[in-house]
């Protein structure tokens, strides 16, 4: 056993199938253990966005990995590790440092790649991560490899993992088996004053609602949500973190919840509630739709971490998954009058009748789209008008619906759509994409190319920074002119096309069905100034 084999094991035991990076020279011996391995190496067109794949992975399959080169790799890759960081993705990041002979002795020589403090990287890893370490003892690396994957599972955010050319091959230890509790151990007396004092504030409410969150699906508390839900009756909405993680069929859910730039049904139950039971909502002005808030802390229960907040009491150590079970059994059957909101399926009963020689608009677009979503698709928004449009969408059953609405970093969709489609097989990625976000990371189209994969891409042409524009227009908004659709052709596979009515969105819609197997680029030409309804809610509130 070497402490590159270590390595790779624990993360086969973690459940990784795939790793994403660009090789490098000091991580050039590391990549052929890989090789070696059950682990397939996805190598992408540049570091950043095998950091988005990865973080795509991660959030589908609860773990993540990416491996680079010392300094140049590793920087690059920073900034989807510091988007892990704020979303609370597992992410794993392995970089391949040189030998510690050669940083070391009297004169050592400047190494390329590298600055003149060697723990630069290091340092500066730990401001993102919640582990971040050198693996400079072979003795010492199989506790600081667990160590840091422990910390990577429990806590859902990345680690780092630095491992020197002349460690890779160096003997350690054999590992046993991976043993991480996942499981947050409740305090049980607080657990039991949480969920009393949360019933008898809910039992005293008209009009309560449940507003649900990201952190539900990383407790692995989505059944218990439901079941909670089905016994009250209570009216839910979703934050834009956390699509899907409410079944969209049940009969109370109400669409997503974004303050004055969110849906009119979902904002009047949201804040006309006199009692708002909060689980695992992330308090960002994203989630929110305002830097300041409309919604009374006073008239909130809140349940977040492993804190519970009732009434300005804080019951410390109570586990959502534990809390929502507990609510469940403390509160009484009952069903809330929900004749007054509309169910967001409800516009899937208006038909779709298109008008062929129609001039597409941005509304009929997105009125199209929602009725050509199915079951078993991933849905990518990426950061704008295409996330916020497509979190509005009607998420069909065992769809899963992945954006980056935190730390809103352009150019994720694409590169997320390599790592979901491998972390999901059976699913088909269906991508969201403005002309300027994709200008960021469209290289990757030519990785999913390469690997064979089918995401449906849409590239939202509206000749710039249309969410920019809203804000304050300028030339700084203004994008070079690509003829997005023929990017097919230069990277060698799938097919694309450009749609600019009705007509034509149908024709490109049927050709992606028909050719299922295959990457479907759709370039869709719309007006600098047509904003979508949510947009343009956002630009008033």
């Amino acid at each position: 056993m070497t402490v590159g084999k270590y390595l790779i094991r624990r993360l086969e035991q973690a459940g990784l199938k795939h790793i994403f990076g660009v090789p490098g020279d000091y991580v050039l011996e590391f990549y052929d253990l890989l090789e070696a391995s059950d682990i397939q190496v996805v190598c992408t067109c540049n570091e950043l966005n095998a950091g988005y794949a990865a973080d795509a992975y991660a959030r589908i399959r609860g773990i993540g990995a990416v491996c680079v080169t010392y300094g140049v790799g590793a920087f690059s890759v920073l900034n989807s590790v510091a988007a892990a960081c704020a979303e609370r993705v597992p992410l794993v990041v392995i970089s391949g440092g040189p030998r510690l002979s050669l940083r070391k002795g009297p004169q050592p020589c400047l190494l390329h790649h590298t600055l003149e403090d060697d723990e630069a990287e290091l340092d500066i890893y730990r401001k993102v991560t919640a582990a971040a370490v050198i693996l400079a003892d072979p003795a010492e690396a199989p506790r600081l490899i667990d160590g840091a994957l422990a910390a990577c599972r429990r806590q859902h955010r990345p680690v780092y993992l630095e491992i020197p050319m002349d460690v890779v091959e160096a003997p350690c230890a054999e590992p046993g088996p991976l043993a991480v509790d996942m499981a947050v151990s409740s305090d049980p007396a607080a657990l039991a004053a949480a969920a009393a004092a949360a019933s008898e504030m809910l039992q005293c409410a008209a009009r309560p609602a449940v507003w649900a969150g990201e952190e539900v699906r990383r407790a692995g508390a989505q059944a218990e949500l439901v079941a909670l839900l089905e016994h009250t009756g209570y009216a839910v909405s979703s934050s834009i973190q956390g699509k899907g993680v409410v079944p969209e069929r049940l009969a109370g859910y109400v669409g997503i919840y974004r303050g004055q730039a969110g849906p009119e049904d979902a904002r009047e139950v949201v804040e006309g509630a006199d009692v708002l039971l909060c689980l695992g909502v992330q308090m960002t002005d994203v989630n929110l739709g305002s830097v300041r808030p409309r919604l009374d802390p006073r008239r909130m229960v809140v349940a977040y971490g492993d804190e519970v907040r009732v009434k300005g009491s804080s019951f410390l150590r109570v586990g959502l998954k534990d809390f929502i079970h507990a609510l469940r059994a403390a509160l009484p059957q009952g069903n809330v009058n929900l004749s007054r909101v509309k169910h967001p399926s409800e516009a899937l009963k208006r038909e779709f009748n298109p008008q062929p020689e129609a001039r597409l608009t941005t509304a009929r677009f997105w009125e199209r789209i929602n009725h050509f979503l199915e079951r078993r698709q991933v849905i990518l928004g990426d950061i704008g008008s295409p996330m916020l449009s497509a979190a509005e969408l009607y998420l069909p059953d065992d769809a899963i619906f992945l954006t980056q609405a935190f730390y809103l970093s352009l150019g994720y969709a694409v590169p997320a759509a390599l790592g979901a489609k491998l972390a999901a097989p059976h699913r088909r990625p269906l991508v969201f994409v403005g002309d300027g976000a994709f200008q960021m990371t469209c290289q990757e189209v030519s990785t999913l190319i390469r690997q064979g994969l089918n995401p449906v891409i849409f590239v939202i042409n509206n000749d710039g920074y249309q969410v920019e524009r809203v804000f304050n227009d300028g030339p700084y908004n203004d994008l070079q002119m690509w003829k997005y659709h023929l990017l097919p052709q230069v990277f060698g596979g799938g097919w694309g096309c450009e749609v600019k009515t009705e007509g034509e969105l149908e024709a490109a819609l049927a050709k992606a069905k028909a050719e299922a197997d295959s990457l479907a680029f759709i370039e869709v030409r719309l007006d600098k100034f047509d904003l979508s309804a949510p947009l343009s809610r956002m630009a008033k509130s």
